[in-house]
């Protein structure tokens, strides 16, 4: 049985051998046109004016080139951008301008001071040069503080300790946060970032943790980001669609926007309430 077996095989397998010496066959596949969209990211931080970043998007194989005409190109300038809020309206100026800690780019400012209310409504209106519009809508968002940060050291290497930080979380409502974690600087790319959502919790209190990687005189930069529905949304699809473009085998993400109009635009309108604590490790 074992020889008609052998016989059966061998010449499957010379077969397969030789029709395997050309498998390679170049294959040309014809891309649709893109058609660049407005890019919105207006964040409301209470306390701090009216600040948006007015983009266009770029095709996956565009060539940024990133010299002295690279915000010329991604920037939309002479846009028409309003906020109305508590019965007022603040025009925004098409200015360029930068926070440096961390780092964020404006191109349109504005005159007044973002309310912290929570519950306040935002109606956002802009008319590009060209005359079409972008709206969104939103909501402010009371900020969730963080009640403790406690530094544990390990029980197996004495000298690495991690952190645990602890939340509050309304059991009636329900709640959506962003966790960012930074080791000694801000402008440092995080050691954690991820959005997530109050259902799994079934307790009140939320933690969140750390590996046993630090070590005395460390400094740990803790922020909790109180979320709407549409900025966990948004920041979910886009990780997604970053994740698609690096799998050739992965199905596109789409993003998922808050802001619409007949400009075809994508991005998030989005107040953005945040609590940080900065811990040094000690004993």
């Amino acid at each position: 049985m074992k020889l008609n077996i052998l016989k059966f095989l061998l010449p499957v397998a010379v077969i397969f051998v030789l029709t395997a010496c050309n498998l390679s066959k170049v294959i040309e596949i014809e891309l649709p046109e893109y058609e660049p969209q407005p890019v919105v990211e207006f964040y409301l931080e209470p306390g701090k004016p009216f600040r948006m970043l007015l983009t266009r998007s770029y095709a996956f194989f565009d060539n940024l080139g990133l010299d002295s005409t690279f915000l010329q190109n991604t920037l939309i300038d002479g846009a028409l951008v309003m906020v109305t809020y508590n019965g007022k309206t603040d025009t925004l100026k098409n200015q360029l301008t930068a926070d440096f800690n961390p780092i964020k780019i404006f191109n349109y400012v504005g005159q007044q001071i973002v309310p912290a209310t929570p519950g306040t409504e935002f109606l956002l209106n802009i008319r590009l040069a060209e005359g079409t519009e972008i709206t969104a809508t939103t909501k402010m968002l009371s900020v969730v503080p963080i009640d403790s940060v406690v530094i544990e050291f390990s029980a197996d290497i004495d000298t690495l300790a991690r952190a645990i930080t602890y939340i509050s979380d309304d059991l009636t409502q329900k709640n959506y946060y962003r966790r960012l974690l930074n080791y000694n600087s801000l402008d440092s790319f995080p050691d954690q970032d991820f959005v997530l959502t109050d259902q799994l919790s079934q307790t009140k209190t939320i933690a969140f943790g750390t590996g046993y990687e630090l070590a005395v005189g460390d400094t740990v930069f803790n922020t909790i980001f109180h979320v709407s529905e549409e900025y966990y949304d948004f920041i979910e699809s886009v990780q997604l669609a970053v994740a698609g473009n690096l799998n050739p085998f992965a199905q596109p993400s789409p993003i998922k926007s808050n802001v619409q109009g007949s400009a075809n635009p994508i991005g998030i309108f989005a107040p953005l309430v945040f609590f940080r604590d900065t811990t040094i490790v000690t004993r």
